[in-house]
């Protein structure tokens, strides 16, 4: 189901916050996000499907009843950004050449995960080796369509992140760091990063299989 957050015309960024059934944006996500200068649009999609799926509907559903911008981001519903963290990005991406496709910030998980992934630059083989780029990363809705959308398969749950940002890769296009901005993502035990240690290793070995070896034996980086 969608539900429109924040309204804008001709928004030049559209934010979707995927939601599963029965859960609610934060108060410090609503907070930060509107403390910034950027014409956007923010909707949320509730079901109960993947993270992915609800962005990918979060998406469509906005395109086929308003207005198509040109960028969009995925806003987790426990995110808490810097102040004018949209506009840090979209100032980044927006100056960028074709090649680019994605702009990602730091960030940092607090909660039942407590880690920080904090300036390190886009190296494709350092993606190949393991994800370090959030989903909660700016898009050229042109070049997410060129891609053929979000990678919505169940099998990529877990990582289905890390299967956009290779398959990104696996079309030539790049991303690239911004950063001068960060958010925290408050992680609970029902947030897909807190899967159990197997689901991560066979959902790694998916994606090893059916983006990273193809990468490995048909494109030179």
């Amino acid at each position: 189901m969608l539900k429109v957050v924040k309204e804008s015309k001709n928004p030049e960024l559209l934010v979707v916050t995927p939601l599963y059934t029965g859960h609610k944006i934060s108060r410090d996500t609503k907070v930060g996000l509107l403390r910034n200068d950027i014409n956007f649009a923010w909707v949320s999609y509730e079901s109960n499907g993947s993270t992915s799926k609800n962005y990918a509907e979060g998406i469509k559903a906005y395109r086929e009843r308003y207005y198509t911008p040109r960028y969009t981001i995925l806003i987790d519903k426990d995110v808490i950004p810097d102040r004018h963290m949209l506009d840090d990005m979209y100032n980044t991406l927006k100056k960028t050449d074709d090649q680019i496709a994605f702009c990602y910030c730091n960030f940092e998980f607090k909660g039942t995960i407590n880690k920080r992934f904090f300036h390190i630059a886009y190296d494709p083989l350092l993606l190949i080796y393991g994800n370090f780029i959030s989903s909660n990363s700016m898009i050229k809705l042109d070049k997410l369509d060129e891609i053929g959308g979000v990678v919505t398969d169940k099998r990529y749950d877990r990582l289905s992140d890390w299967a956009l940002w290779l398959s990104f890769l696996s079309y030539g296009y790049y991303g690239m760091l911004c950063d001068h901005t960060s958010f925290v993502d408050i992680s609970t035990k029902s947030s897909v990063s807190s899967g159990s240690e197997n689901e991560y290793r066979a959902t790694s070995e998916l994606i090893k299989r059916d983006f990273i070896d193809p990468l490995i034996s048909g494109i030179i980086i």
